[in-house]
């Protein structure tokens, strides 16, 4: 089998997602693609035809891109497939899970599809057995540090003439004594532990080693002279890497411990590239929100310029009429830049809430009589109904984009010639309740108001539900829908009412 053979399976909720990556896989003349939109479907690609690479995002329905890496990590017949995760969360403590659970590598959205083809490559290469190798010079610290721990002086020299071309070698004769070398020295890339030792036998250190997260990553091989099937699931129960029976054969020891070097350098490398990525992500959303503050000066001068003009009484009323337009303009961008500034408080707690009384039937009302403008061109036929007065706590400013947001969805999402019906209930809370005759697609019912999610929406970013939920949430609600084919979808906002 030829390297354009191979077969690739992507998945991806996102059907946009999942065609830009196959057409990136064609660029590189890969056409073998199978392809999944959810985990669970994955799964069963992975089971019923033979698979080399896989590309998964990590936010799914079914089964998620975490637990498609945790299955196939856990199956002999997959367990070496280059697995590359592609993801938004920018959570190290996520990110540094799906190192630990075997992921090749990482790659977070957003991403050019360059960089994408680079990760492939660099799969592929290791793949083929094209690696960087480490310079065998015994003078240099460059060289991997290799801890061996047996209570036998005898067998410690036997490893270290063995390794010593290669490695940087440190010697422990109990299990206390590893601890604590380790605790003095976190650089060291392998432990080889003897299982029988007397003050604190090796399944004991190895425990207290993967206890410990400054030492839990170190990659343990347990060197033993039983080679019984209870000792060694033991080892691995414990989270070692491997075993080596002795008496020890230099050329398995010295091929299991570069092995196991080369893995624990990798996910080391892996780290430090996800690391930088997720800080230039959110020095990427730093540099977007201080752009956006700064945005407000010229939109300042726009505003006191055109308003300016419109009062003042020599201006012809064809040039103030131009002018109401320009400051009509400036007034939504400014508004667009403080709702984006406030969503940014609102996701990381800062923002302070103001709340007032808000007349939701007057605000529902005006809402529906400016979108029935944008419901003409699909000729929806837009119906509103409500039981009376009905006041809120909170603020207008966030109510209107987020039943704003609502009512778009729902305009989008309503098949020519529907109807969108929208109420105004005063129960326990004030429910605002918007049902269209469009259906939430299954693949993403789960993560509906997830960040970035969407489905079948040309120029869609995921963003409209995922900022209504975060709105009507900080001012104390929160929003519900029901989907089914037979009765549409139905959306309900719960705002809590106006003592």
């Amino acid at each position: 089998m030829t390297t354009k053979d191979l077969r690739f399976l992507v998945a991806d909720d996102f059907e946009p997602m999942r065609k830009t990556v196959k057409s990136c896989l064609a660029e590189m003349g890969f056409t073998n693609v199978a392809v999944a939109s959810n985990g669970r479907e994955a799964i069963n690609e992975l089971d019923a035809k033979p698979v080399d690479f896989i590309i998964s995002d990590w936010n799914m329905p079914a089964k998620t891109g975490f637990e498609l890496l945790t299955y196939a990590r856990s199956t002999e017949a997959h367990k070496n497939i280059p697995f590359i995760m592609v993801t938004a969360e920018g959570e190290r403590a996520k990110v540094l899970a799906a190192i630990t659970a075997g992921v090749s590598d990482i790659v977070i959205k957003p991403f050019r599809l360059s960089y994408l083809k680079e990760k492939i490559n660099k799969q592929l290469n290791l793949k083929k057995g094209r690696r960087v190798q480490t310079p065998v010079n015994s003078g240099s610290d460059d060289l991997p540090t290799v801890l061996v721990v047996d209570d036998h002086p005898a067998n410690i020299d036997v490893v270290t003439e063995v390794l010593k071309s290669s490695y940087k070698i440190k010697a422990a004769t109990s299990g206390t004594m590893a601890l604590k070398i380790l605790k003095a020295n976190p650089e060291i890339d392998l432990i080889l532990l003897d299982i029988v030792m007397p003050d604190m036998d090796g399944y004991e250190v190895c425990r207290q080693l993967k206890d410990d997260s400054e030492t839990a990553e170190v990659p343990v091989i347990f060197l033993t002279s039983k080679s019984d099937d209870e000792y060694v699931v033991k080892g691995f129960d414990l989270g070692a890497v491997d075993y080596i029976t002795k008496p020890i054969v230099p050329e398995i020891l010295a091929a299991r411990v570069k092995t196991h070097v080369r893995l624990k350098q990798s996910r080391d490398h892996l780290r430090s590239e996800i690391d930088t990525a997720i800080a230039n992500m959110r020095l990427r959303d730093d540099v977007e929100r201080i752009t956006r503050h700064d945005l407000k000066n010229p939109l300042s001068v726009i505003i006191h310029s055109n308003t300016h003009l419109i009062e003042n009484r020599y201006v012809p009323e064809d040039l103030k009429k131009e002018a109401q337009q320009a400051l009509d303009s400036a007034y939504n961008i400014l508004g667009m830049i403080n709702r984006s500034l406030d969503l940014y408080k609102m996701e990381t707690g800062a923002y302070k809430l103001k709340p007032e009384k808000v007349d939701m039937v007057h605000l529902v009302n005006k809402l529906v009589e400016d979108f029935r403008v944008s419901g003409a061109e699909k000729q929806l036929d837009i119906q509103f109904q409500s039981s009376g007065s009905c006041l809120v706590k909170g603020e207008e400013l966030l109510c209107i984009p987020l039943l704003g947001n609502l009512f778009k969805n729902a305009i989008e999402a309503s098949p020519n010639k529907g109807s969108i019906k929208v109420s105004v209930v005063r129960e326990k809370q004030a429910i605002v309740k918007i049902q269209n005759q469009g259906v939430i697609p299954k693949e993403i019912r789960d993560q509906f108001f997830d960040k970035y999610i969407t489905a079948n929406k040309e120029g869609g970013t995921g963003l409209g539900t995922y900022s209504a939920m975060l709105m009507a949430k900080t001012q104390g609600g929160n929003i519900t829908f029901e989907t089914s084919e037979s009765s549409g979808t139905c959306l309900s906002v719960a705002l809590p009412l106006a003592v």
